[in-house]
């Protein structure tokens, strides 16, 4: 009899892997396409824009992006929104759900309209603080931010929107809308940097080489760099609406449409308010960490500008990893979770979390690994063009070193934060989060002003871990033993393999440009080769160790594999 039950806890537990993975896969999909377009992004701004222009733009983004994570992020969307529409998916409460969604979205409309006519009024007051003239271009960097502060505002429209949106449609499963979506916010801010330059050098009279090589200081030039740097904040506003429309045809799908109602008594309406309250209150203490953050990349030593550049492109690179994965995973498991603590399954629940903490680290370690021994190729090859010369890759690789370290603690965190949110539990995992700011300010404080861009990317990193490890402390206490004989074997032979990967790696990267001039750093061709060759090689050597090492995830997602390259389900 027992080993029946085995038989059949080992069958459920496999068939809910497959679930995650399936779902966490074509999440995925969009994540990647999300996050290439991301990386032409930083591309272009490295390239096109490296300096004032794209350190302007970076810091005028800040503010934008605080505002709405105040009232619209994606902790709202995962812990008040995504539980709480799991409870009205069924069919039988449809109608419900339309009138729940149309609350919600007119909703958060009111307070954004608000943020959009303050910032447009109080933008001079505010900017100088972010970019002093004398570590932002003078007068003329300042001015420009002001400008593209105003301009990007209006993306609260698009963002809340699609924020509530996105939300309904991951707890009805219908992850390939807002999985995709994500995409054309950067083709748009890409396109509308590009159309921007091309006409600031036909208004101003400059080549366009001129406009794209290092170290060009004639005025007319400057000016049409300057200029131009507006086309990247019309891309901003446009994508953000564009986001939103096409999670049209989605909400089409679950036959959900927009009304004009606000029922704010609607029990749901409550529950997610009520849930809302912790995340705003952590959201604030979060957005005044970010502006004590912002603060310190416009002072820091070396070139405010660029360091800003810098950090926002180490953060795109990190980012890659963290959707593709954490994010991905935490999306699909969310609703598995809030099921499961819904019908009060702690097994289930218990069995759900401990496979997808297992993926995570499966595929973020290498990812950390790959990230902090490659760095300078990788950074040599996607950025080093144009505007960005020998000073920028030097910065892009230190921001990249330092994020690296957080990428596998990352991905526990998010996955523990929707451990949380899944039991409608939103307090304390914004509690923790005001703690784990302590830690970046033991760091960022005494060093950001001056050791600079590493002190301050390292200090995101104390931030981040601090607050998986205190998570996975007080969610054990909550729930009991997640099962730490199956999460630390598994975790002990990932990193085994992770440690050799790296060795392999490094002796790549060393010895191939020393030894072989195919392999020179000094080019192109050299960095794309020594990096396929050293990381796909350690990539390779890591999951064939894993599979000899007996991660079961990793025969899984292979079987996987070659069930959809054979046409079967």
């Amino acid at each position: 009899m027992s080993d029946s039950l085995e038989v059949v806890e080992s069958q459920i537990e496999t068939a809910g892997k497959r679930r995650i993975l399936a779902t966490a896969g074509l999440i995925s999909v969009g994540q990647l396409l999300g996050s290439v377009l991301g990386f032409v992004r930083s591309e272009v701004l490295n390239v096109l824009f490296f300096g004032t222009p794209s350190g302007a733009f970076v810091i005028a983004m800040r503010p934008i992006q605080q505002v709405s994570s105040l009232i619209v992020s994606g902790d709202t969307v995962s812990g008040a929104l995504i539980p709480t529409f799991v409870d009205y998916a069924g069919e039988a409460h449809r109608e419900e759900l339309r009138r729940i969604y149309s609350t919600l979205a007119n909703l958060v409309l009111i307070p954004l309209a608000v943020a959009f006519v303050l910032i447009e009024i109080f933008a001079p007051a505010f900017v100088p603080l972010l970019a002093p003239p004398q570590d932002f271009g003078g007068p003329a960097g300042v001015d420009l931010t002001i400008s593209l502060v105003r301009i990007i505002a209006f993306s609260f429209f698009g963002l809340g929107l699609f924020a509530v949106a996105s939300g309904l449609l991951y707890a009805m499963r219908e992850v390939v809308f807002p999985a995709f979506a994500g995409g054309i916010y950067h083709i748009c801010i890409i396109v509308g940097g590009i159309i921007a330059l091309a006409l600031a050098a036909s208004a101003f009279g400059v080549s366009w080489s001129s406009l794209t090589h290092p170290g060009v200081t004639a005025p007319a030039v400057v000016q049409a760099h300057l200029a131009s740097a507006h086309g990247l904040a019309i891309g901003a506003a446009v994508g953000t609406l564009a986001q939103f429309l096409l999670l049209v045809p989605g909400l089409r799908k679950v036959r959900i449409h927009w009304r004009l109602v606000l029922d704010l008594r609607h029990p749901a309406v409550r529950q997610i308010l009520r849930l809302y309250v912790p995340l705003l209150a952590g959201l604030a203490v979060s957005i005044a960490q970010q502006v004590l953050d912002t603060g310190l990349w416009a002072r820091s030593p070396g070139g405010a500008p660029q360091n800003s550049t810098a950090l926002a492109t180490g953060t795109t690179l990190t980012q890659f990893p963290v959707g593709l994965v954490a994010a991905a995973l935490s999306f699909a498991v969310l609703p598995l979770l809030a099921g499961a603590a819904s019908r009060a399954d702690l097994p289930d629940f218990k069995r759900t979390l401990r496979t997808g903490i297992r993926l995570g680290l499966l595929l973020m370690v290498p990812a950390a690994v790959g990230l902090w021994v490659l760095r300078f190729p990788i950074v040599e090859l996607l950025f080093q063009h144009g505007t960005c010369g020998p000073d920028c890759t030097v910065r892009n690789a230190l921001a990249v070193q330092n994020y690296a370290y957080e990428l596998p603690f990352i991905a526990v965190d998010q996955l523990l934060i929707a451990a949380f949110y899944a039991r409608k539990n939103t307090l304390v995992p914004n509690v923790v989060g005001v703690v784990s700011i302590l830690f970046y300010l033991v760091i960022a404080l005494p060093f950001g002003l001056t050791i600079g861009l590493p002190a301050l990317a390292f200090s995101d990193t104390a931030k981040n871990t601090s607050h998986a490890l205190i998570l996975l402390v007080l969610l054990t206490l909550a729930i009991g033993n997640l099962g730490w004989r199956d999460l630390l074997g598994g975790t002990a032979r990932i990193v085994a393999a992770a440690l050799v990967m790296a060795a392999v790696c490094w002796a790549g990267v060393t010895l191939l440009p020393a030894h072989v001039s195919a392999f020179s750093l000094d080019h192109t061709s050299g960095q794309a080769l020594t990096l396929l060759v050293a990381g796909g090689g350690g990539a390779l050597l890591y999951f064939a160790l894993t599979r000899i090492f007996g991660v079961e995830e990793v025969a899984l997602v292979g079987g996987i594999v070659r069930r959809r390259l054979l046409g079967k389900r």
